[in-house]
């Protein structure tokens, strides 16, 4: 066994077998307290050696068998998957990413005439203080002020007057252009190789409920609900002679709550196939199933995954801009429909709260006091909690089904790249061969996925192919 720190950043074309990563491993017994330093670390165990601090840390994993499985089978052998997709890249279309920056600077500008005119006299539309005293002193904005005494102008607190006030709304979209602009096209384009691939960089420690990480650049967080971000993620392209498969598990979180919760009509809506959103919207406004309308089914799919992500009734009153009364009584509403779920999260946060720490379905551990001596959780502590578990499992359930197609998949279709993975979606390239060897590919990767974790209902996976990863089409 070699005892190593950091083997992303030291590999070498080793067998994952014979590693023991002292980085990740401290990473998972700190129950995700922070991203450890080897230095700390070692003065932690009150070792010299990496060997020393390995086995003492193996001595810990004995204790905790699930965790050390978790560590063995799944975030190791996950090592040489992430540096491979980092390799691979996936092509970028910098003609069509440059001419689309012309096209949103031309748009920024319009925009930036339009603000200043409004104003009526010079002012930096960037600075927070200026735009600021200007909502309130020129327009009776009523905004909150922060900490430091200036008023607030971040998005969240500017959303709740945009239907008031149709400045705010070109300030929004001035500041939406702006950083697409900045954070993504002209980013994307300076970080290109001379094959024209971007390479993002992936880490297992950059989020403590196990989630990947993306940077350099960030390939997870295309804003793909602007027109601006689609236009953005269709410059993303196959390369030559090849073509992109995604693979994407629907409404993973919300079948994962239905397993660890064993709620009976969430999991009876998914083994019949149901749309799950206009299931709870059926009960929320008490009307039969067919008779959901969009607006229904909008506002039920927001309670749906408002309630794993732990949002309270003032956030939802803001996501769904109406009263906190109104988004309490949905919530309320949403716990009688789906009692099973009000009973698992209870049970859940009482033991995290006995136990000091919360778990995944495979054994990761999250710390739950910040503090010795702790003994309460606030309520936005049992908000983050909420969502742990959920997001956890889904993210193990991920890197399984990533595990299991490059070592026993890809390895005898070396035609076939895993690129990217943007949570629940994976993102591969192969050969344009004919359609049926396309469609074993896909198959075959489509059932180690649906197959990665057995859960008490169906999984099920949408597969699109294409040139384009904005413009895919289903299969």
């Amino acid at each position: 066994m070699t005892y190593i720190w950091d083997w992303k950043s030291h590999f070498n074309n080793e067998d994952p077998k014979d590693i023991f990563d002292c980085f990740i491993a401290e990473y998972l017994l700190s129950d995700g307290r922070g991203i450890p330093e080897e230095e700390k670390t070692l003065e932690k165990y009150k070792v010299t050696s990496l060997d020393a601090l390995g086995m003492k840390q193996q001595e810990l994993f004995k204790e905790l068998p699930q965790l050390y499985s978790l560590f063995s089978t799944i975030e190791v052998p996950l090592i040489p998957v992430l540096l491979s997709m980092e390799k691979n890249g996936i092509t970028l279309n910098t003609q069509k990413l440059a001419s689309l920056g012309l096209e949103v600077e031309k748009l920024i500008a319009e925009i930036q005439v339009k603000i200043l005119k409004e104003v009526g006299y010079e002012i930096n539309i960037s600075s927070p203080t200026q735009i600021g005293t200007f909502l309130v002193d020129k327009l009776g904005v009523p905004l909150s002020k922060t900490k430091t005494g200036k008023f607030a102008t971040n998005e969240n607190e500017l959303l709740k007057f945009r239907t008031d006030f149709p400045f705010i709304e070109m300030l929004l979209s001035y500041r939406e252009l702006t950083k697409i602009k900045s954070t993504y096209i002209d980013s994307l384009i300076s970080k290109v190789d001379e094959k024209s691939k971007i390479h993002t960089t992936y880490s297992q420690v950059g989020v403590n409920t196990g989630r990947l990480s993306s940077s350099q650049p960030n390939l997870q967080n295309i804003p793909v609900a602007t027109e601006q971000g689609r236009k953005i993620k269709e410059c993303f392209t196959a390369s030559e002679g090849k073509i992109l498969l995604s693979f994407d598990y629907s409404q993973q979180e919300l079948r994962i709550l239905a397993h660890v919760s064993q709620e009976e009509k969430l999991i009876q809506a998914f083994n019949e196939k149901k749309d799950i959103h206009k299931i709870t919207a059926a009960q929320i406004f008490k009307v039969e199933y067919n008779s959901v309308t969009k607006e229904q089914r909008y506002i039920a799919k927001t309670i749906n995954f408002g309630v794993i992500y732990g949002m309270g009734s003032f956030g939802m009153s803001e996501t769904l801009q109406i009263p906190v009364e109104e988004a309490d009584f949905f919530i309320k509403e949403f716990f009688t429909t789906y009692p099973q779920i009000k009973s698992y999260y209870d049970t859940y946060l009482k033991n995290a709260q006995v136990n000091k720490y919360a778990e995944t379905m495979m054994g990761r551990r999250r710390y739950v006091f910040a503090f010795p001596g702790q003994k309460f959780m606030d309520n936005a502590t049992k908000r983050v909690l909420m969502n742990y578990p959920i997001q956890g499992s889904a993210a193990e359930m991920t890197k399984i089904a990533m595990n299991k197609i490059y070592y026993e998949f890809l390895i005898e279709h070396p035609d076939v790249l895993m690129l990217l993975q943007i949570h629940d979606e994976l993102v591969f390239e192969m050969d344009e061969k004919d359609k049926e060897y396309r469609e074993r590919i896909i198959k075959g990767i489509h059932d180690i996925m649906v197959e990665a974790c057995s859960l008490t209902v169906p999984v099920e996976v949408g597969v699109k192919t294409g040139k384009k990863w904005g413009e895919l089409t289903p299969q």
